[in-house]
């Protein structure tokens, strides 16, 4: 990396450290159950959000007058690339590029010799934004993943990557500038494209079929208790949790939401571990594009009915913002 991109990118970076410290983000999200609301924040500065079909544009950062601006960012790409965009949007007005920005390629894609040292800036402080070291670490650690060869393993960086709300292919590369894998890691990690594919099929192990392959598939257990997730409408949800079968009680899946649907429901011994507690496997599917809680009890059998415990998850599966419509996000669903 030449000085001069090396000194926009740490600018970047500074900005949104800055941010987070300014909102106390550390204390709101370091719990690792919740993204990072990039929309809400947006909203929070009163700074006007937009979402429209921007032709071949992801999104703008727009001059209203000599104090203002306001964000555009395109309703018709997926909801990571939205959340990438708005972050990057964001970035152009915290770091006070004057010029406004019209931007066709964030992130990733964009990585050229010779770019303007605005966008490097603006990139920057949206990747440190969205995946600050210390959100990827909370989350990583409270699900059991900050193990040295757990952020190595794809299923495990896909998991990731939905936890955070950004694509996959921008976490790996967010794990290497942190330090956490190495270039040959990140490499191996993004493969040849057709990983994602494969990832989403083998933990669907053939129970249900994507109706969207772009559609995303969340493996869920007792470590997400209480998470609040931003998904999209034909994303699948699989729940797997410890069960006290032997005292007589069971995850009872037919109390779930009305906003979802049980595809599979099944019971199992992890043979490998002696002595291993059963560990009940729901398979779900959003019924509609809502905000809603999904609560799943443990509970007898028999008897009167006596929850041992519950999981519960505030989930949002609209999914990509489109034009002209007011999403209801994820933690307002809390309120």
């Amino acid at each position: 990396m030449n000085s001069g991109r090396r000194t926009s990118t740490l600018r970047g970076i500074a900005a949104a450290s800055d941010a987070h410290e300014a909102f106390r983000h550390r204390d709101l999200y370091r719990d690792g159950l919740q993204a990072i609301d990039v929309f809400s924040f947006i909203e929070s500065l009163q700074i006007p959000l937009s979402f429209r079909p921007l032709g071949d544009l992801l999104g703008a950062c727009v001059r209203i007058s000599s104090v203002e601006v306001g964000i555009l960012i395109t309703s018709r790409r997926d909801l990571h690339m939205q959340r990438f965009t708005a972050a990057h949007e964001l970035g152009h007005f915290l770091l006070e590029h004057a010029e406004g920005s019209l931007d066709h390629e964030v992130g990733v894609a964009a990585h050229r010799p010779g770019r303007d040292v605005r966008e490097v800036e603006a990139d920057a402080f949206a990747a440190e934004f969205l995946m600050p070291k210390w959100l990827i670490r909370g989350s990583a650690e409270r699900r059991g993943w900050w193990r040295q060869e757990a952020l190595s393993d794809a299923h495990i960086v896909y998991q990731l990557s939905l936890r955070l709300g950004t694509s996959y292919e921008a976490t790996c590369w967010t794990l290497l500038a942190h330090g956490f894998i190495e270039p040959a890691t990140a490499n191996a990690l993004i493969g040849d494209g057709k990983r994602l594919k494969l990832l989403k099929q083998t933990a669907l192990r053939g129970e249900v079929a994507l109706a969207d392959p772009w559609a995303d598939v969340w493996c869920l257990d007792e470590k997400d208790d209480g998470a609040t997730l931003d998904a999209g409408p034909n994303d699948v949800f699989i729940v797997e949790l410890p069960e006290r079968a032997a005292a007589g009680y069971q995850w009872s899946s037919n109390r779930c939401s009305d906003e979802f649907a049980v595809v599979a429901d099944s019971s199992y011994v992890d043979t490998r571990l002696v002595g291993a507690p059963a560990r009940r496997r729901i398979v779900l599917k959003p019924t509609s594009a809502e905000a809603s809680r999904l609560v799943i009890s443990h509970e007898r059998n028999f008897g009167p009915p006596r929850p041992l415990q519950h999981f519960e998850l505030c989930i949002s599966t609209h999914g990509a913002r489109g034009a002209d419509e007011r999403h209801l996000l994820p933690s307002q669903v809390l309120h």
